[in-house]
């Protein structure tokens, strides 16, 4: 039975749109378990009628309500270094028709998905779990390559005839489901029933080709070509340890003994690659450390003991780490001089020369952490974590008008994180421009998922006196997109 009709049959009235609705409201979490739940891992289809415009949009909402959710961890640093790996693999790929964009999720599970349209998400669980960079990379590789395939697009062609949002219905019911949601795990009942057969040999045709193209582009971005074995060996050696509470991501990558085999004898024939992992790798591992531990206190013990006792796998990285719990609980002096010696081993890494900047702008040396901050701009004009401490670090010093000049000048010719848009309305608020601070509210509220709230920012916004024509038909023009786009989704709910 074609997907579409299974659907239909759960609940022929709402089923549809109260898995919409859920859709657009929230998401805890992605997990996409293909095979576990019998359903395709959603390459390349000879004429697909889902198109890349499709994807592109699944994705991006998708993506916009997991960052609603606030499951999404938002730091700079990590968002760079998480996008400098995927796009080092995609630069190989053959990638001719996807932007990626990748990001880590806030949950310690061990997991990772693509959605539609090249987004792909890694849960820091996993990121903790690697042992080394290829590792970590393998992962990637592995999701990039049901994404350049087309693995979703397949999948739709499945189902044939149902219309586009009935994929994105499909990875709300799987969500909803892997979270013990009673609607979610009927929806996933329905959409299962009577395609299982086919469901299953289509994601293990998939999860092969994910394999074979994901060894081939570790080999060829220089990354360890066995390091998708070794990461899948330890995942199943813990998978048969621990049963059910081993790592979620085999549930949602499947791994056989067989399968294992298959990726080694592929990777036996690449050239041998073994390089070591980055610096930038263990430093990240860290701040993920750190943003999970509440306790301060804690934090510096834990650090202090690393130190003394050289349990650390990384001795610069554990510094780092030391360094930041240090200016967590205000000794400065101590926090500093670790800081300066990392930096003098490495003058340009901008994780050290924010934490620089940090610890004199809390020691109230205003002026040497703004120094610092427009010394590192000069050398990498945009860089989006420096741009927005530095910010931040102006907006805690009241100055303004020079926020709004970096903000203003990065998100003009910068992708930027929300928080970007959210500084710079608050920055606008201070200085008195009511339609700006709205206008800029609304792109924060759009980029989180919150389409009826951008509407509403922009109707405040119009409501400004003396506003010029310019201002006005700006606004305007973006009140018609957004009330569009609300109509399109109301009349998907309704279906």
């Amino acid at each position: 039975m074609p997907l579409n009709k299974t659907i239909m049959t759960a609940n022929p009235k709402h089923t549809f749109k109260h898995i919409l609705l859920i859709l657009l409201s929230f998401f805890y979490t992605v997990s996409l378990l293909a095979e576990e739940l019998n359903i395709p891992d959603i390459g390349e289809s000879a004429a697909t009628t889902l198109t890349l415009t499709d994807e592109k949009l699944m994705g991006e909402a998708v993506v916009r309500n997991i960052r609603r959710a606030g499951k999404l961890i938002e730091d700079p640093l990590l968002n760079q270094y998480i996008n400098d790996i995927g796009n080092k693999l995609v630069s190989v790929s053959g990638n001719q028709y996807y932007h990626f964009k990748f990001f880590i999720v806030d949950d310690k599970t061990i997991n990772a998905f693509a959605l539609p349209g090249g987004f792909i998400g890694v849960h820091y669980g996993l990121f903790l779990a690697s042992r080394n960079e290829s590792e970590l990379a393998s992962v990637l590789a592995h999701e990039i390559a049901h994404v350049t395939q087309r693995h979703h697009a397949r999948a739709y062609d499945l189902g044939q005839n149902y219309e586009t949002p009935v994929l994105a219905a499909l990875i709300a019911a799987i969500i909803l489901g892997a979270n013990g949601n009673e609607l979610g795990q009927a929806a996933l009942a329905s959409i299962a029933g009577g395609t299982a057969q086919i469901a299953v040999n289509f994601t293990r045709r998939n999860e092969k080709e994910a394999d074979r193209l994901g060894i081939k582009m570790l080999n060829q971005a220089g990354y360890d070509a066995h390091s998708m074995t070794t990461f899948f060996e330890q995942m199943y050696k813990e998978s048969r340890l621990y049963g059910s509470q081993g790592p979620e991501f085999l549930r949602s990558h499947p791994v056989s003994e067989n399968r294992m085999a298959e990726a080694k004898l592929r990777a036996n024939q690449m050239p041998l690659h073994q390089p070591p992992s980055s610096e930038m790798y263990y430093l990240m591992k860290e701040r993920i450390e750190i943003n999970s531990e509440m306790d301060e206190k804690q934090l510096l013990k834990k650090y202090a003991s690393q130190i003394k006792h050289k349990t650390y796998t990384n001795k610069n990285a554990a510094q780092y780490g030391y360094a930041i719990a240090l200016l967590k609980n205000n000794q400065l002096i101590k926090a500093k001089k670790i800081i300066l010696q990392l930096r003098a081993q490495s003058p340009s890494r901008i994780a050290y020369i924010i934490t620089e900047a940090q610890i004199a702008a809390k020691s109230g040396e205003y002026n040497d952490s703004n120094r610092i901050y427009k010394n590192a701009l000069d050398d990498f004009p945009n860089n989006q974590p420096l741009t927005l401490n530095y910010a931040e670090a102006l907006i805690q010093q009241k100055q303004y008008r020079q926020a709004k000049d970096i903000l203003t000048k990065h998100l003009r010719t910068a992708e930027s994180l929300p928080i970007l848009y959210k500084l710079l309305s608050q920055v606008e608020a201070k200085l008195g421009n009511q339609a700006a601070t709205h206008e800029i509210m609304s792109q924060y509220y759009y980029s989180i998922g919150q389409t009826h709230q951008a509407l509403s920012q922009i109707n405040i916004a119009l409501k400004t006196p003396n506003l010029d024509f310019y201002a006005e038909s700006r606004l305007s023009a973006q009140k018609e997109k957004l009330q569009t786009e609300i109509k399109i989704l109301n009349r998907k709910e309704l279906k």
